[in-house]
């Protein structure tokens, strides 16, 4: 049904952009700010961007702004990147949101998981029919994300969804996309987080991912693409290099939260960042102190 073009251009390094706001108004977001960053991003050789997903702190935009994210992106990246926008993660805005971003020009989207009282359903056949529900209601290729521990029989059972074209796992039970990928094969793009313990996007792309999630790309796309086609090459030993080198990036990340984190990055190589929106926190000075002597670091690598 979709292309094999499209399932190609998946399979790559997916940089999850952050949402910049105004620096003197949460409200409102900085779309300049953002056409800048994604410049940045396309010029680094970045070849699919998501937009508005968690990193974008998509809880906190409604569906007018996550159209906007959506329509900027494919204004800046054209036909050098693969544009992702996200769809939230309840039926009464998902649905007309899907119609807008398919009247834009996009091809796929990020679908977050369904929940009710922030609970994932214990019966996972209405995780199933919210996705079957999606896809009967849009023409556009869907990605759904597992921020729901699914065991390897649901992502089987997900392949039944006509439009469901790969999922993004976060990897917070490998084992279960590890099971899932020779259970359900090439009927989906597989899409892992890449975390940087030593070794651990390897034996990912050894398990069988065929691109990762990646935040710090934001302010670092060198290293993240680099990794990517060291991954292609089976380059191991350089993989392994390059994410020991980010390492301390990814501990700063853990310690301060991820928007916050970023947005400061950005900052600090002066691009747009800006304030997150409550009930995130910006990165405290004493963080940025941190984050600037890593980045001084890098430069001298």
């Amino acid at each position: 049904m979709f292309s094999e073009t499209l399932r190609k251009r998946m399979m790559h390094v997916h940089a999850y952009a952050v949402t910049p706001f105004k620096p003197d108004d949460v409200m409102q977001l900085n779309l300049d700010g953002l056409r800048k960053n994604l410049t940045f991003l396309v010029e680094n050789g970045v070849k699919v961007i998501v937009v508005g997903g968690g990193t974008g702190e998509v809880e906190m935009l409604d569906n007018e702004e996550l159209l906007a994210l959506g329509k900027t992106a494919l204004e800046v990246a054209g036909n050098r990147a693969l544009v992702v926008p996200t769809v939230p993660d309840n039926l009464k805005r998902a649905l007309p949101l899907l119609k807008a971003y398919e009247k834009a020009g996009v091809e796929l989207v990020l679908c977050m998981p369904p929940y009710f009282r922030h609970r994932v359903p214990e019966d996972l056949e209405g995780v199933f029919r919210y996705y079957k529900t999606l896809s009967d209601g849009t023409g556009l290729a869907m990605l759904p994300y597992n921020t729901q521990g699914w065991p390897p029989k649901f992502f089987a059972r997900l392949a039944e969804v006509e439009r469901v074209i790969g999922v993004k796992d976060p990897c917070h039970h490998p084992q279960n996309l590890f099971d899932a990928i020779p259970l359900v094969g090439d009927r989906m793009v597989w899409i892992g987080n890449k975390r940087h313990q030593e070794e651990a996007l390897q034996k990912r792309f050894e398990a069988g991912i065929q691109g990762f999630t990646a935040g710090l790309i934001n302010f670092i796309p060198k290293y993240e693409v680099a990794m990517m086609e060291a991954a292609l090459r089976k380059d191991w030993e350089r993989l392994t290099a390059l994410q020991r080198t980010v390492a301390p990036l990814e501990n700063l990340r853990d310690r301060y939260g991820d928007a916050g984190m970023l947005k400061a990055g950005l900052e600090l190589v002066g691009l747009a960042g800006g304030p997150v929106r409550p009930p995130r926190m910006d990165m405290p000075e004493e963080g940025r102190q941190e984050l600037r002597a890593e980045l001084e670091r890098l430069e001298k690598i």
